[in-house]
């Protein structure tokens, strides 16, 4: 009798994770409506780097000081902490694109800041943060002054 009990009980915990499985794992849901979860957009923050002047040189003299301001977007939590440890270099990454683009005469045609310039920004950024860390880089010029020597 015990092993008729036990073999009753065996057979109903092996049917009953049979279905369960069945239940969970395998059966289509009732309606056709696709259920897609939204991932929540993490929102931006902006990390401003100090005014910084790059001297314009034509011929082996000054002509010109130009002022600018970066502001970068990136995503709020850990990407901003790296943004901010990797600070420095990126300034400095971006001060050398900015003198080799205005050297090279870019600004002559679209302005000191231009689609092409920006671009060439998130391009830097992205080789030092990783590609899609830096959401945006804008450029900002305050002021184009002459040297006292030109």
């Amino acid at each position: 009798m015990k092993k008729i009990i036990i073999l009753i009980a065996i057979i109903l915990l092996l049917g009953g994770g049979g279905f369960a499985g069945w239940w969970f794992f395998l059966k289509q849901p009732e309606s056709d409506e696709e259920v897609v979860e939204e991932i929540p957009e993490i929102p931006s923050a902006f990390l401003e780097f100090p005014p910084t002047v790059i001297h314009l040189i034509k011929e082996g003299v000054v002509t010109h000081h130009v002022t600018v301001k970066i502001t970068i977007e990136v995503a709020e939590g850990p990407d901003l902490i790296n943004a901010e440890r990797w600070q420095i270099r990126l300034q400095n990454d971006f001060m050398t694109e900015l003198h080799s683009l205005y050297y090279y005469r870019y600004f002559t045609q679209d302005g000191y800041v231009s689609d092409k310039i920006t671009k060439r920004l998130i391009n830097v950024a992205d080789k030092v943060m990783g590609k899609g860390v830096v959401r945006n880089v804008e450029l900002l010029v305050e002021g184009i002054t002459k040297p006292s020597n030109s």
